[in-house]
């Protein structure tokens, strides 16, 4: 009978729950952890699981908010919802991969020394209606996004007003009309993936400038940045750089004459 209850009470505390927290490799673990794992040469081994989708739990039963696991497939079958190998945390209702600084890509720029733009002349004629702009592509680029992902479109082009047909430095280069003239910057994609629009402005940037002075006043480059972030899918893309201009009178815009010109792109994975 002795006996009995002896084992009674061990299985009894064997079913107690434990409150204490665990240590692995070490005596005495955090005590705001219930979990601390200790080691100079070894690592931690998250499950390796296949993903299917994002949005999709399995191999899981359900989404739960904290689960970490590492994705070992690609399965890109569901265009929005693409996986990649990886380490991936669950945050209650779809799977979201942690990015690694190794997987940011300088598409373009990056650099401090260097000029992204050779000069470039656009004569703007008077408009004669309302809304009349002259166009030119600055530069092109081509680039492949291997995952989804969120693109910094962040340049720095110089420009120059004169008179139209007169190059800067050049006797009777100044302005001295009066009259607003317009200077834009923005960039388009001439070819993208479906469901990207094509030859649509974006990331825009405009000045305007005017002499009110009888004779010319000397100004320098006007610099334009251009910005825009935006979320892409994996594709290939074609890139323009446009410039514009307008005005009542007409005159001539000089883009990349600076020596700071610079076209910024960079990729960071979403997905």
């Amino acid at each position: 009978m002795k006996n009995l209850l002896y084992i009674v009470i061990i299985f009894s505390g064997g079913l107690s729950p434990m409150s204490a927290q665990v240590g692995i490799g070490l005596a005495s673990p955090n005590s705001n952890a219930m979990l601390e794992v200790s080691s100079t040469n070894k690592g931690l081994l998250l499950p390796r699981v296949a993903l299917t989708a994002t949005n999709n739990p399995a191999p899981l039963s359900a989404h739960v908010a904290g689960m970490t696991v590492y994705n070992t497939a690609t399965n890109n079958s569901v265009a929005a919802n693409p996986v990649y190998p990886g380490e991936y945390y669950n945050d209650g209702t779809q799977w979201q991969r942690k990015t690694a600084w190794s997987e940011k890509t300088t598409i373009s720029g990056g650099t401090i020394a260097g000029d992204a733009l050779a000069a470039t002349i656009l004569d703007v004629p008077a408009a004669t209606t309302s809304g009349s702009i002259s166009t030119i592509t600055l530069a092109t680029l081509s680039f492949t996004l291997s995952k989804p992902s969120l693109v910094e479109f962040n340049s720095n082009i110089s420009a120059v007003f004169t008179n139209q047909g007169i190059s800067q430095g050049s006797a009777g280069a100044g302005i001295t009309d009066n009259v607003v003239k317009l200077c834009t910057l923005y960039y388009s994609f001439t070819a993208a993936p479906a469901g990207i629009p094509t030859n649509s402005v974006f990331g825009l940037s405009s000045l305007t400038y005017i002499n009110s002075f009888a004779t010319f006043v000397a100004t320098g480059n006007f610099y334009l940045v251009p910005r825009s972030t935006l979320t892409l899918p994996a594709g290939n893309y074609t890139l323009t750089v446009n410039g514009a201009g307008a005005s009542g009178t007409a005159f001539r815009l000089t883009f990349g004459s600076g020596n700071r010109d610079a076209i910024n792109i960079r990729a960071t994975p979403i997905k």
